[in-house]
């Protein structure tokens, strides 16, 4: 098998024609051009007639199991939108952050009605990713060492501590439900 190798090309740079070479992995056709999606080093296989472009670096996203930080930026009754910044297992933060969401029936194996119970906006929670290789990832919440590990109080925005299962805010003197990290919560 006959192989020319290693040509460096930006995106938007065109790789071949459609009439010499089929574009595989990392490419795309417009207007009869073969043009690379990455920044990547070109193989060009002569007998097969197919051109793919490797990828400088790989970009390692998270993967189904990987265990995650992130910050809750939306809650409706059923469902939240957060970001991850962080992956705990390849010790990798990202930024900008990885889109993510959490469904009611991922938050617990206990009954929960509607997520403005155990979440709150600005919280940073740490899960698990269920569904995913690539954005948005589905979370989940179940488990002790899953939950919110750092919360401000909703009427005074000081940091809440741990008080058992609850948080409690030293300033206002106020108590508030949260799907708290047994494990990780930063504030005892």
């Amino acid at each position: 098998m006959e192989r020319i190798k290693r040509r460096l090309v930006l995106p938007g740079e065109e790789v071949a024609v459609i009439e010499e070479f089929i574009g595989k992995n990392n490419t795309y056709v417009a207007e009869g051009r073969v043009l690379s999606k990455i920044i990547g080093l070109v193989d060009y296989d002569l007998e097969d007639r197919i051109a793919v472009v490797n990828p400088l670096k790989k970009l390692s996203l998270p993967q189904k199991n990987d265990i995650v930080y992130a910050i809750v930026t939306r809650v409706k009754d059923i469902a939240a939108s957060l970001e991850i910044f962080y992956v705990e297992n390849h010790n990798r933060y990202f930024h900008p952050p990885l889109s993510a969401t959490l469904h009611v029936m991922n938050v617990s194996t206990s009954y929960v009605k509607v997520l403005y119970d155990v979440l709150g906006y600005g919280d940073i929670v740490r899960a698990k990713i269920l569904v995913g290789k690539t954005p948005p990832y589905v979370l989940s919440l179940k488990g002790r060492e899953f939950g919110v590990i750092y919360s401000n109080c909703p009427y005074c925005m000081t940091p809440l501590k741990r008080r058992g299962f609850t948080l409690f805010c030293p300033r206002c003197k106020r108590t508030t439900r949260r799907k708290i990290s047994m494990t990780h919560y930063l504030l005892k």
